[in-house]
Protein backbone atom coordinates (compact mmCIF):
# COMPACT_ATOMS: atom_id res chain seq x y z
CA UNK A 1 0.00 0.00 0.00
CA UNK A 2 0.97 3.62 -0.26
CA UNK A 3 -0.03 6.07 2.41
CA UNK A 4 -0.62 9.72 1.64
CA UNK A 5 -0.47 12.68 3.97
CA UNK A 6 -3.24 14.98 2.89
CA UNK A 7 -1.97 18.33 4.15
CA UNK A 8 -2.43 19.71 0.62
CA UNK A 9 -6.20 19.74 0.99
CA UNK A 10 -7.48 23.29 1.19
CA UNK A 11 -10.98 22.60 2.44
CA UNK A 12 -12.32 21.14 5.64
CA UNK A 13 -14.03 17.78 5.35
CA UNK A 14 -13.73 14.01 5.22
CA UNK A 15 -10.68 12.61 3.47
CA UNK A 16 -10.84 10.90 0.12
CA UNK A 17 -9.75 7.26 0.45
CA UNK A 18 -7.91 7.12 -2.84
CA UNK A 19 -8.50 5.98 -6.39
CA UNK A 20 -6.35 2.88 -6.06
CA UNK A 21 -6.88 -0.02 -3.61
CA UNK A 22 -3.34 0.35 -2.26
CA UNK A 23 -3.86 4.01 -1.35
CA UNK A 24 -4.96 5.14 2.10
CA UNK A 25 -4.90 8.60 3.71
CA UNK A 26 -3.36 9.38 7.08
CA UNK A 27 -2.66 12.18 9.51
CA UNK A 28 0.61 12.63 11.37
CA UNK A 29 0.11 11.85 15.06
CA UNK A 30 1.76 15.15 15.92
CA UNK A 31 -1.55 16.82 15.09
CA UNK A 32 -4.49 14.43 15.29
CA UNK A 33 -7.19 13.29 17.70
CA UNK A 34 -8.98 9.91 17.69
CA UNK A 35 -12.20 8.76 19.29
CA UNK A 36 -11.52 6.38 22.16
CA UNK A 37 -14.16 4.00 20.80
CA UNK A 38 -12.36 3.82 17.47
CA UNK A 39 -8.98 3.06 19.06
CA UNK A 40 -10.45 0.39 21.32
CA UNK A 41 -12.23 -1.22 18.37
CA UNK A 42 -9.00 -1.75 16.41
CA UNK A 43 -6.83 -2.60 19.42
CA UNK A 44 -4.91 0.66 19.71
CA UNK A 45 -1.44 1.34 18.40
CA UNK A 46 0.85 -1.42 17.14
CA UNK A 47 3.85 -1.54 19.54
CA UNK A 48 6.05 -2.90 16.73
CA UNK A 49 5.68 0.37 14.81
CA UNK A 50 8.78 2.24 15.94
CA UNK A 51 7.91 4.95 13.43
CA UNK A 52 5.02 5.11 11.00
CA UNK A 53 2.53 4.39 13.77
CA UNK A 54 0.36 7.22 12.45
CA UNK A 55 0.28 5.65 8.97
CA UNK A 56 -0.55 2.25 10.45
CA UNK A 57 -3.35 3.34 12.75
CA UNK A 58 -5.03 5.57 10.17
CA UNK A 59 -4.95 2.74 7.62
CA UNK A 60 -6.48 0.36 10.18
CA UNK A 61 -9.14 2.89 11.16
CA UNK A 62 -10.05 3.42 7.50
CA UNK A 63 -10.18 -0.33 6.99
CA UNK A 64 -12.55 -0.66 9.96
CA UNK A 65 -14.94 1.84 8.39
CA UNK A 66 -13.98 4.96 10.33
CA UNK A 67 -13.63 8.28 8.52
CA UNK A 68 -10.79 10.78 8.78
CA UNK A 69 -11.77 14.44 8.95
CA UNK A 70 -9.48 17.40 8.33
CA UNK A 71 -9.71 20.76 10.10
CA UNK A 72 -7.73 23.53 8.46
CA UNK A 73 -7.65 25.58 11.67
CA UNK A 74 -6.06 22.76 13.72
CA UNK A 75 -2.44 23.90 13.63
CA UNK A 76 0.62 22.88 15.65
CA UNK A 77 4.20 24.15 15.61
CA UNK A 78 7.21 21.83 15.48
CA UNK A 79 10.83 22.21 16.47
CA UNK A 80 13.08 20.87 13.74
CA UNK A 81 16.50 19.27 14.39
CA UNK A 82 19.12 21.87 15.25
CA UNK A 83 21.96 20.43 13.12
CA UNK A 84 22.54 18.16 10.12
CA UNK A 85 23.56 15.19 12.28
CA UNK A 86 20.28 15.32 14.20
CA UNK A 87 18.37 15.80 10.93
CA UNK A 88 20.04 12.75 9.38
CA UNK A 89 19.35 10.66 12.48
CA UNK A 90 15.67 11.69 12.54
CA UNK A 91 14.97 10.82 8.90
CA UNK A 92 17.09 7.69 9.08
CA UNK A 93 14.77 6.48 11.84
CA UNK A 94 11.70 7.24 9.75
CA UNK A 95 12.96 5.32 6.74
CA UNK A 96 14.32 2.37 8.72
CA UNK A 97 10.92 1.34 10.06
CA UNK A 98 8.44 2.48 7.39
CA UNK A 99 8.87 -0.69 5.25
CA UNK A 100 7.39 -2.66 8.17
CA UNK A 101 4.17 -0.66 7.88
CA UNK A 102 4.19 -1.00 4.11
CA UNK A 103 4.64 -4.77 4.28
CA UNK A 104 2.04 -5.13 7.03
CA UNK A 105 -0.74 -3.59 4.96
CA UNK A 106 0.10 -4.94 1.55
CA UNK A 107 0.41 -8.19 -0.35
CA UNK A 108 3.85 -8.88 -1.80
CA UNK A 109 3.97 -7.19 -5.18
CA UNK A 110 6.00 -5.18 -7.65
CA UNK A 111 4.85 -1.59 -7.25
CA UNK A 112 5.86 1.63 -8.99
CA UNK A 113 4.63 5.07 -7.94
CA UNK A 114 5.06 8.47 -9.57
CA UNK A 115 5.26 11.71 -7.58
CA UNK A 116 2.56 14.07 -8.84
CA UNK A 117 3.45 17.70 -9.52
CA UNK A 118 0.08 18.72 -8.13
CA UNK A 119 -1.82 16.57 -5.61
CA UNK A 120 -5.17 15.22 -6.76
CA UNK A 121 -7.74 15.04 -3.94
CA UNK A 122 -4.82 15.05 -1.53
CA UNK A 123 -2.97 12.20 -3.25
CA UNK A 124 0.69 12.94 -3.86
CA UNK A 125 1.60 9.72 -5.69
CA UNK A 126 0.04 7.92 -8.63
CA UNK A 127 0.25 4.12 -8.88
CA UNK A 128 1.78 3.23 -12.27
CA UNK A 129 2.16 -0.50 -11.66
CA UNK A 130 0.83 -2.95 -9.11
CA UNK A 131 1.39 -6.63 -9.81
CA UNK A 132 1.38 -9.33 -7.16
CA UNK A 133 4.66 -11.21 -7.14
CA UNK A 134 6.77 -13.45 -4.94
CA UNK A 135 9.41 -10.72 -5.19
CA UNK A 136 8.47 -7.60 -3.24
CA UNK A 137 9.65 -4.41 -4.93
CA UNK A 138 8.44 -0.91 -4.08
CA UNK A 139 9.78 1.91 -6.25
CA UNK A 140 8.98 5.62 -5.99
CA UNK A 141 10.00 7.47 -9.15
CA UNK A 142 11.33 10.73 -7.73
CA UNK A 143 13.78 13.37 -8.94
CA UNK A 144 16.12 12.25 -6.15
CA UNK A 145 16.22 8.68 -7.47
CA UNK A 146 16.44 9.67 -11.15
CA UNK A 147 19.26 12.11 -10.36
CA UNK A 148 21.37 9.38 -8.78
CA UNK A 149 20.58 6.85 -11.49
CA UNK A 150 21.74 9.37 -14.10
CA UNK A 151 24.89 10.06 -12.09
CA UNK A 152 25.62 6.34 -11.71
CA UNK A 153 25.11 5.78 -15.43
CA UNK A 154 27.44 8.69 -16.20
CA UNK A 155 30.22 7.32 -13.99
CA UNK A 156 29.89 3.81 -15.43
CA UNK A 157 29.93 5.15 -19.00
CA UNK A 158 33.05 7.20 -18.27
CA UNK A 159 34.82 4.19 -16.72
CA UNK A 160 33.96 2.10 -19.78
CA UNK A 161 35.30 4.77 -22.10
CA UNK A 162 31.92 5.65 -23.61
CA UNK A 163 32.69 9.35 -23.83
CA UNK A 164 29.61 10.45 -25.77
CA UNK A 165 27.23 8.54 -23.52
CA UNK A 166 29.00 9.95 -20.46
CA UNK A 167 28.61 13.50 -21.78
CA UNK A 168 24.89 12.97 -22.36
CA UNK A 169 24.59 11.47 -18.89
CA UNK A 170 26.40 14.44 -17.38
CA UNK A 171 23.98 16.85 -19.04
CA UNK A 172 21.01 14.81 -17.85
CA UNK A 173 22.43 14.69 -14.32
CA UNK A 174 22.85 18.47 -14.31
CA UNK A 175 19.28 18.98 -15.55
CA UNK A 176 17.88 16.67 -12.87
CA UNK A 177 19.96 18.43 -10.20
CA UNK A 178 18.46 21.77 -11.22
CA UNK A 179 14.96 20.24 -11.23
CA UNK A 180 15.57 18.85 -7.74
CA UNK A 181 16.74 22.21 -6.39
CA UNK A 182 14.33 24.41 -8.34
CA UNK A 183 11.44 24.52 -5.80
CA UNK A 184 13.79 25.89 -3.13
CA UNK A 185 15.61 28.23 -5.52
CA UNK A 186 12.35 29.65 -6.84
CA UNK A 187 10.98 30.26 -3.36
CA UNK A 188 14.06 31.45 -1.48
CA UNK A 189 16.51 32.72 -4.08
CA UNK A 190 19.95 31.42 -4.99
CA UNK A 191 21.92 31.42 -1.72
CA UNK A 192 19.15 30.60 0.74
CA UNK A 193 17.51 28.22 -1.73
CA UNK A 194 20.77 26.31 -2.17
CA UNK A 195 21.03 25.99 1.62
CA UNK A 196 17.50 24.61 1.88
CA UNK A 197 18.21 22.20 -0.97
CA UNK A 198 21.27 20.93 0.89
CA UNK A 199 19.25 20.36 4.05
CA UNK A 200 16.53 18.55 2.10
CA UNK A 201 19.17 16.43 0.37
CA UNK A 202 20.56 15.27 3.73
CA UNK A 203 17.07 14.23 4.85
CA UNK A 204 16.32 12.52 1.52
CA UNK A 205 19.61 10.63 1.63
CA UNK A 206 18.99 9.43 5.19
CA UNK A 207 15.45 8.35 4.32
CA UNK A 208 16.49 6.56 1.13
CA UNK A 209 19.38 4.62 2.67
CA UNK A 210 17.51 3.58 5.80
CA UNK A 211 14.34 2.62 3.92
CA UNK A 212 16.35 0.35 1.63
CA UNK A 213 17.94 -1.32 4.67
CA UNK A 214 14.55 -1.57 6.37
CA UNK A 215 13.09 -3.11 3.24
CA UNK A 216 15.71 -5.86 3.27
CA UNK A 217 14.61 -6.82 6.79
CA UNK A 218 11.10 -7.28 5.35
CA UNK A 219 12.49 -9.33 2.43
CA UNK A 220 11.67 -6.65 -0.11
CA UNK A 221 13.44 -4.02 -2.21
CA UNK A 222 12.17 -0.66 -1.01
CA UNK A 223 13.19 2.51 -2.85
CA UNK A 224 11.68 5.26 -0.75
CA UNK A 225 9.79 8.41 -1.53
CA UNK A 226 11.44 11.70 -0.62
CA UNK A 227 10.94 14.38 2.00
CA UNK A 228 8.30 16.98 1.15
Amino acid sequence: MIIQILSDLKEEGYLHKGRHPTVAPFFACANVAFRRQALEEIGGFDPQCITGEDCDICARLSGAGWELYTRRDAIVSHRNPADLKALFRKWYGYGRHHPYVFAKHNDRAVEIYLRLLRPVLGERYLCLLYRKSSLGVVLFLTKFLLLHLALLGTVISWLLGWTTVAQVGLGLTAALAVAYAWPDLRRWGLSLGAAFTGIRYVADLALFISAFIGGLTQRMLYFSATVD
